[in-house]
């Protein structure tokens, strides 16, 4: 009888306010794979402004798991829990993590968050720039094209300034 290697997914888990980052450190500590997308942000205090690093999607992050330890997540010290749809923990394809991902390290581009649901625009893939390999949707917004990145399983979208000359058009099939 030969074991089977267990299959890790990426989930989206809902954390309490302002605990990702501690979540993320005990995740590490325990060896399970997290991902945090960060972003850099300037805060007013009354004396000083200060970049800090702060969280793109506020109280979510990512964790890849197995069937072993999905159960032991929600034991974790500020995690709520998994996000579902139809009361069942929805898996993100690991491509869509490595878009995210792609984006967030852009730091020079600006990065948008939006929940709204985009029907309108083309389909494409970005050909140059470092945003190569990623397929999005392009709106014009003042002039600019953006590519919409979405994130199916959080209900909302990253946007992310491009030049059009970036990006071919897919043809869909089916």
């Amino acid at each position: 009888m030969t074991l089977k290697k267990p299959v890790y997914n990426w989930y989206a888990i809902y954390t309490k306010p302002n605990a990702e980052k501690r979540i993320v450190n005990y995740l590490d500590e325990k060896d399970i794979e997290s991902y945090l997308p960060l972003k850099k942000a300037l805060r007013q205090w009354s004396d000083r402004k200060k970049w800090i690093e702060e969280p793109v999607f506020r109280c979510y992050l990512f964790i890849r798991v197995s069937h072993i330890e999905f159960f032991k997540i929600l034991e974790v010290p500020g995690v709520v829990k998994y996000v579902s749809f139809g009361g069942k923990p929805q898996t993100i394809p690991e491509d869509q993590i490595k878009d995210v991902k792609i984006l967030v390290e852009q730091q020079e581009r600006e990065i948008f968050l939006s929940h709204e649901n985009i029907k309108k625009g083309k389909k494409v893939e970005v050909l140059f720039g470092p945003f190569k390999g990623m397929h999005g949707e392009v709106t014009q917004i003042h002039g600019k094209s953006r590519l919409v990145l979405k994130i199916d399983a959080l209900g909302c979208n990253l946007y992310a300034n491009i030049n059009k000359d970036e990006v071919r058009a897919i043809t869909q099939t089916g």
